[in-house]
């Protein structure tokens, strides 16, 4: 198998184990609507997957810790705009992604011209926003509900399937094209592999790190702006619950964490692993202590299976 399919594969193969034992110790695990509401979760997962796939795979070290931050933004802004109207949905998604955009660039041009490290940028961009945040909604009230249209979109299903799932295949589709196939992808990773020689052939090195981040903030105000139709509205930290899920779906799906690689098939099956991993852990009611235990049991597992398979070639 090629060493693109192997880990999807591995990572679909432990899903399926896991609806398997989930249905033999609590009968109807794998029912449709169960399943059903699981993809919907690792759909959530995997839009903010994305955000880190492709900040990491643009190197330099990065890393995007304003994904929470700026979901609430594009969930709190959307909500404040669409007022509940179905008429006014459209504009208000388009103020979430906007709004997004301008703080993941604002994020790009700390760390690629400003020269000041992933995790400090993003993490002060973040406190900046839920400071802000909290200021605003203390002070004027904004509306947050979601629109009726906004809730069939993220949390209801069409024949059985959910609409937001559906979505997110489209934006994965155009994902994978976009990082592996077109020519903006292959400046990408030619940045996170070895930034000089991608500089040296032309490369705007600083440019697309910059646009690595607007695209991950627009993506987190966007999946922010789903997540308060999927809860029926938003609220502060309505995103928090992704800053850190979200790198760990991205290391265990074969995202390279020094840069140079952003295989994003991998990740959504990460974020189908991981949920159902969640799911059944919740289901047989083993405790907060004991989820931690076994999410970082398998991110270092998977961390030390990169170190074994990136050795393998050294060894023959």
């Amino acid at each position: 198998m090629s060493g693109s399919l192997w880990r999807p594969a591995l990572l679909i193969g432990i899903s399926v184990a896991l609806l398997l034992v989930g249905q033999a110790l609590l009968p109807g695990f794998l029912g449709a609507g169960q399943v059903a509401n699981q993809l919907k979760i690792a759909a959530f997962l995997g839009l903010f997957g994305l955000c880190q796939t492709v900040v990491i795979a643009a190197g330099g070290q990065g890393l995007d810790l304003s994904v929470g931050a700026v979901a609430t933004l594009g969930g709190l802004l959307g909500a404040a705009l669409t007022g509940g109207a179905d008429a006014l949905t459209p504009l208000g998604c388009l103020a979430a992604c906007l709004a997004g955009l301008a703080v993941g660039a604002v994020n790009g041009v700390g760390v690629a011209v400003l020269g000041v490290p992933p995790l400090v940028a993003t993490l002060a961009i973040a406190s900046v926003v839920n400071g802000g945040l909290i200021v605003w909604v203390s002070a004027f009230s904004p509306p947050n509900a979601a629109s009726p249209a906004l809730v069939t979109l993220a949390g209801r299903a069409t024949a059985g399937v959910p609409n937001v799932v559906v979505l997110w295949a489209a934006i994965a589709a155009a994902a994978v094209w976009i990082l592996s196939r077109s020519a903006w992808g292959r400046r990408l990773r030619g940045t996170g592999a070895n930034p000089t020689v991608a500089l040296l052939s032309g490369t705007r090195v600083r440019a697309v790190r910059v646009a690595a981040y607007a695209f991950s903030g627009l993506l987190a105000a966007f999946g922010g702006f789903l997540l308060t139709g999927y809860v029926g509205q938003a609220f502060l930290g309505l995103g928090n619950a992704y800053v850190l899920t979200s790198i760990v779906v991205a290391a265990i799906g074969g995202v390279a964490l020094a840069g140079g690689r952003a295989p994003y098939v991998g990740v959504v099956a990460a974020a189908v692993m991981l949920t159902v991993l969640v799911s059944l852990l919740t289901a047989v009611n083993i405790g907060e202590a004991g989820r931690q235990i076994v999410f970082g049991a398998t991110l270092l597992a998977f961390l030390l299976l990169d170190r074994f398979t990136a050795r393998g070639p050294e060894r023959r």
